[in-house]
């Protein structure tokens, strides 16, 4: 018997994490069709805020509110989830920008999260009560949206992989606390793991807590897992 592999749960991908990439997520083509039309606009943003028009783009005005530059973050993105905040990331890098190493310069920005406006105005403009409504009645809409309708923390969480993750830590940790069971013992019952894993690579630094030396006399080989060796070599 093998023992097997797996990722760690403290390995996969937050919702920051598929915030800060969003080459990883192709944007859909619900995506393409509600900002399309917008390239020129959102590239003028980009490039010279102050010349936006605030009727046209409604998060001008929260920010001039705000008594903040139009270069300053803006942190609503309404209740889109982190995916589509990625998708629409990943469509303005892949036609306006077009150049990923200057993603830190726009994500966040004017341009960008009015590119969030602009998708959820192409939703709202579905709603029965709103069929006919002018555009900038719907992007005023979307943008208070935007603003006060914010996704719950606990959405952006994932439970099953916070919990996997506590596990782990008591699995894995090496500290006085633990003893000789936190000395590196995985393996040393059954054999390595499939394809000769370390199941103590790229651990969190933190679980090693460094208030206990082991020893090699700790890392031996069980005698039955000694017995079976001799029927595989």
């Amino acid at each position: 018997m093998v023992l097997g592999k797996w990722q760690h749960a403290c390995d996969t991908k937050t919702s920051e994490d598929t915030l800060t990439n969003p080459s990883a997520v192709p944007f859909s083509d619900d995506v393409d069709f509600a900002l399309k039309g917008a390239k020129d606009l959102l590239l003028r943003i980009l490039e010279s805020p102050a010349q936006a028009d605030p009727s046209v783009v409604p998060a001008i005005t929260w920010l001039q509110q705000q008594k903040k530059s139009l270069n300053a973050l803006v942190p609503h993105s309404g209740s889109l989830t982190a995916y589509k905040q990625a998708q629409i990331a990943n469509w303005f890098e892949s036609n306006i920008t077009k150049d990923h190493t200057i993603r830190h310069k726009w994500i966040g920005s004017l341009a960008n999260v009015h590119a969030q406006t602009l998708y959820i105005a192409s939703i709202l403009k579905s709603r029965d009560d709103l069929h006919g409504s002018s555009e900038a009645n719907l992007l005023q809409k979307a943008w208070n949206e935007q603003v006060n309708n914010a996704a719950p923390h606990w959405d952006h969480i994932d439970v099953d992989a916070e919990c996997l993750c506590r596990l782990e830590e008591e699995m894995f940790e090496v500290s006085l606390r633990a003893g000789i069971s936190g000395h590196y013992q995985w393996g040393l019952d059954a054999g390595d793991h499939q394809g000769k894993w370390d199941p103590y690579c790229r651990l969190p630094e933190q679980w090693n807590h460094g208030d206990r030396d082991g020893n090699d006399a700790e890392l031996v080989v069980s005698l039955l897992h000694k017995f079976w060796l001799q029927f595989t070599i």
